[in-house]
C-alpha cells in the first residue's frame, strides 16, 4: 500500500513540474525574458540582448544602457569603415528602437574610434546622435532601399546629429 501512495504521489509530483513551463508562458510571465517580433514591445533589461542580436549592424557595439525611457549605445568605428555603414547602422538602431519598442522614447547613438588605442582613455569621439521618439515615428524604408545621400537626410532632418573633426578628417565632403 505505501509503495503504491508513494508512486501515485510521484506521479502527481512529475506531472504538476512538467506543467510549469507551460504555465508560465500561458500567464505571459515568460514574455519578459525574450524579445518577440511584436510590434510596440517592451524593450527590458531581460530582453535588450534579443533584440540587439537581430538588427543588423556593420559597427560592433561597444557599450549599452537602458534606462526607463532612454537607450544609449556607444559603436566602435573600425578604420575601414564607408560612410554609408555609418549611416546605415544609425538608421537601422533609430528605426528599430523608436518603431518597435514601445517604451523607448529617445535614442544615444556615440560613434567612437577606438583604433589604436590600448585603454579607454585616449579614446575619440566621431559623430553622435540623438533621437526622440516623435521625429522617428513614420520610418518605413528600410536603410537597404536608402541611398548614401538619401540616408544622411533622413537622419539630419529627424534627429539631432553631431559631426566632430574627426569624422570631418576621416570623412571629408
Amino acid at each position: 500500500m505505501r509503495i503504491v501512495i508513494t508512486l501515485g504521489i510521484s506521479v502527481v509530483v512529475a506531472i504538476s513540474l512538467s506543467m510549469l513551463p507551460k504555465m508560465d508562458l500561458s500567464s505571459g510571465l515568460g514574455s519578459d525574458y525574450t524579445w518577440s517580433n511584436n510590434r510596440g514591445g517592451q524593450l527590458t533589461e531581460n530582453n535588450l540582448a534579443d533584440l540587439l542580436v537581430q538588427i543588423p549592424l556593420q559597427l560592433r557595439i561597444r557599450k549599452v544602457e537602458l534606462s526607463t525611457s532612454r537607450l544609449s549605445l556607444d559603436l566602435s568605428l573600425p578604420k575601414n569603415a564607408e560612410t554609408i555603414a555609418v549611416y546605415r547602422d544609425l538608421y537601422t538602431i533609430a528605426q528599430t528602437m523608436l518603431v518597435n519598442t514601445k517604451n523607448v522614447d529617445q535614442v544615444w547613438v556615440r560613434i567612437i574610434d577606438y583604433s589604436g588605442t590600448v585603454d579607454t582613455t585616449s579614446t575619440q569621439l566621431v559623430l553622435a546622435m540623438v533621437a526622440q521618439r516623435e521625429f522617428g515615428k513614420d520610418m518605413e524604408k528600410k536603410p537597404s532601399e536608402l541611398s548614401l545621400i538619401q540616408l544622411e537626410q533622413e537622419l539630419q532632418n529627424r534627429f539631432r546629429i553631431t559631426y566632430t573633426s574627426k569624422w570631418q578628417q576621416k570623412y571629408p565632403l
